[in-house]
């Protein structure tokens, strides 16, 4: 697939190393390896039933400090995983291997939350406060002192809420991983938040999420996955990536699906 030209504010510029934290499939993203080194703490905004990501970030630097935020996390989302994979494999609907997974995924949960340096708060991170389980971004970097941070982000869809509080905050953000969702639906959103983002922010990868086969009509992916660095690292301006994905990196966030294809035409 050729992207629109419309859309070339989203190349990449190149950095010297890539390198891949999380699974191969839905859950991993690419980092700059260089960015990472100054990297004290991981904040995920959005934490789900994997931390593939959080535990790759962890092997890398047992001295770091990781804050999980999710609201909806608990032990009995896993269980229900579990429990979901086991009906599935006694009625021949899935294979022994998800099952195993969903049950290796568990206890990797608990090992880490059990981790001296790992936090896992039960709060929503919102523009505006309602709920007594909600905070804000700003909120969250005035408990964490570091100003040398990697910040992931993947709330379903309310990362168009807190784009203004990512920019505001861009000092103590080194390096910076969001899942657009819902593109065709917030189309000006996406764009408008990109832009904003690239103020303080360059983009070093994409990746389009595979969980649905593109319709006729749409220019964009659905879900896109993009990697960024604080521009105080990107000492490389000249080089961009337009093709993608990048083999032995990039895989597939659902091996079943159609794999997805792309690349810039400059």
């Amino acid at each position: 697939m050729i992207i629109n030209s419309k859309y070339n504010f989203l190349i990449p510029f190149k950095v010297k190393k890539l390198i891949r934290l999380g699974r191969n499939f839905d859950g991993g993203y690419l980092v700059c390896r260089n960015t990472l080194k100054y990297c004290e703490n991981l904040i995920t905004l959005g934490v789900g039933d994997d931390i593939s990501f959080e535990k790759d970030f962890h092997a890398k630097n047992r001295n770091s400090k990781i804050f999980l935020y999710d609201y909806t996390v608990n032990h009995q989302l896993f269980l229900r995983i579990i429990l979901k994979y086991l009906r599935r494999l006694i009625t021949f609907r899935t294979k022994l291997d998800n099952l195993i997974y969903s049950i290796k995924n568990y206890f990797n949960f608990v090992n880490l939350v059990k981790q001296h340096n790992v936090s896992l708060f039960k709060l929503r991170i919102v523009k505006k406060i309602r709920k007594s389980f909600d905070i804000q971004l700003s909120q969250i970097f005035q408990k964490i002192k570091s100003k040398n941070n990697l910040l992931k982000i993947d709330i379903e869809g309310s990362e168009y809420e807190i784009i203004d509080d990512i920019v505001k905050n861009d000092p103590k953000i080194n390096m910076l991983i969001i899942e657009f969702h819902w593109i065709d639906n917030n189309k000006k959103k996406f764009i408008n938040s990109i832009k904003k983002l690239k103020k303080k922010f360059d983009i070093i990868h994409l990746h389009a999420n595979n969980y649905r086969t593109l319709k006729i009509n749409e220019d964009i992916f659905d879900v896109l996955e993009v990697s960024f660095i604080n521009k105080k690292f990107n000492k490389n301006k000249s080089q961009f990536r337009t093709k993608f994905p990048i083999k032995n990196l990039d895989f597939e966030c659902f091996p079943n699906h159609k794999s997805i294809n792309f690349r810039f035409k400059k």
